[in-house]
């Protein structure tokens, strides 16, 4: 007869081995972001919020450079089936638009531009229609991410990303609070260094 203590050690050793490793790549993709942060804040002090505009600056460089990363791992991610390949295709190509987006300005020339092109865009909620997109798009992909990840540390990860880019957004169209308003891309950082963590800490071949 087996032992009932050593099953429960096998057990609780399994469990060990399944259960992802967060903190690690989380520590690093965070911390990275914020040291690069930190620094760009110090080289351009008295006025760092120089360092933190949402274009031509170095924190949108570096949200742009983050956003590449991801769609390059994500590549890694459906190669070694860690996540569904289509969500992979859909999180490589969303990854893809949005860091040509920071790059590029693309919903700023639509903000300031789409009324020359159609009257619609006379209403505010149109000329921020595609900022609207992407906040709608995350939340809808979260709640997919959330029904895939079995982990609570994984679902937590993925939700405080989400709260973060979302809370960016809220800055972008509420201007409340307003001594944040400098840094809302260091917002979008954060959060973009909040998911790239998550999917570094995914195992191969993750099974539902």
């Amino acid at each position: 007869m087996n032992d009932p203590s050593v099953d429960i050690k096998i057990a609780v050793k399994n469990a060990a081995m399944s259960m992802p490793n967060i903190l690690l790549p989380l520590s690093m993709s965070l911390g990275a972001a914020v040291i690069f942060m930190l620094c760009s804040f110090a080289f351009y002090w008295p006025s760092p919020e120089i360092a933190f505009r949402t274009d031509d600056s170095p924190v949108a460089w570096l949200s742009s450079a983050q956003l590449w990363a991801m769609a390059i791992l994500l590549l890694r991610l459906w190669q070694e089936k860690a996540l569904p390949r289509l969500m992979c295709i859909w999180l490589c190509l969303a990854m893809l638009g949005m860091a040509f987006d920071e790059q590029f300005m693309l919903h700023e020339h639509w903000k300031y531009h789409c009324v020359e092109w159609m009257a619609a865009c006379s209403y505010n909620w149109m000329k921020e229609l595609p900022m609207l997109l992407v906040g709608l798009g995350g939340g809808v992909t979260g709640l997919i991410l959330h029904r895939y990840f079995k982990h609570k540390n994984q679902r937590r990860l993925l939700w405080s990303a989400i709260a973060v880019g979302i809370f960016a957004l809220y800055l972008r169209f509420m201007q409340q609070p307003a001594d944040l308003l400098p840094y809302k891309a260091a917002l979008l950082v954060l959060a973009e260094a909040l998911f790239m963590g998550l999917l570094f800490s995914l195992p191969h071949q993750q099974k539902n």
